[in-house]
């Protein structure tokens, strides 16, 4: 993906992370808090914790079971305390066979955290708790003019996950298994219900395609569940 279409396409996604984890603060502020904890043992390796979470498939919503602990590739460049990066693709799967599992964040809108499965603030079962999104800089620096290079830097490369919620193409037969992550950023409160209202990666890939979203963003992040 090249500087420009992440322009296009991104630019929120790094730029509103502290809007969603902190309900109005922004990276000038996540800056100057203190780091927020990764949920992992090592880098690239999360904390093994057995739990749900829901997740929206072909307008119903269904439930996830987490055996497994997170995994971010560590192949790939990250400067999370997770391992884990967004706007980068993996190399290395942790298992030969896998499914897409598209999360949608809120950008640029504030979400009641509550109302999200994975609320902002918090870290879901088998998440990892930061993400890297230095790989995004170029195309935000411009929107934070006030703040240094080091601020933003050290803003986007160890941010905390935002809030959001879960899409799956297929269920597996309800075998675990590991799951892509890929996200989309929605950029407004009307989309995003709209999201929620359709339960259904088909209608939000519909909107991706549009462009009313942003486009698919590539991680090196893979998580471990069952779908009930």
């Amino acid at each position: 993906m090249n500087m420009k279409k992440i322009t296009n396409r991104v630019r929120a996604l790094a730029a509103t992370v502290a809007i969603v984890v902190a309900g109005g603060a922004g990276i000038a502020a996540a800056a100057n808090t203190a780091a927020p904890a990764s949920n992992a043992t090592q880098m690239g390796m999360g904390v093994n914790e057995f739990g749900m979470t829901k997740a929206f498939f072909n307008g119903h919503p269904l439930s996830f079971t987490y055996s497994k602990g997170f995994y971010c590739d560590a192949s790939v460049t990250s400067g999370a305390t997770s391992g884990c990066e967004a706007g980068a693709n993996f190399v290395k799967a942790p298992a030969k066979s896998f499914d897409p599992l598209y999360i949608t964040v809120p950008l640029g809108f504030n979400v009641p955290a509550m109302s999200m499965e994975c609320p902002a603030g918090l870290v879901c079962v088998d998440h990892p708790g930061t993400i890297d999104l230095s790989r995004l800089e170029p195309a935000l620096k411009g929107l934070y003019p006030t703040l240094t290079d080091a601020q933003l830097t050290t803003a986007l490369t160890n941010a905390a996950t935002p809030g959001h919620e879960h899409f799956i193409t297929t269920t597996n037969a309800g075998k675990a298994e590991w799951w892509d992550v890929k996200v989309v950023g929605v950029t407004s409160l009307k989309e995003w219900n709209a999201i929620n209202a359709h339960k259904s990666f088909a209608f939000l890939n519909t909107q991706v395609k549009k462009k009313l979203t942003t486009g698919v963003i590539p991680t090196n992040l893979f998580l471990y569940f069952s779908v009930n």
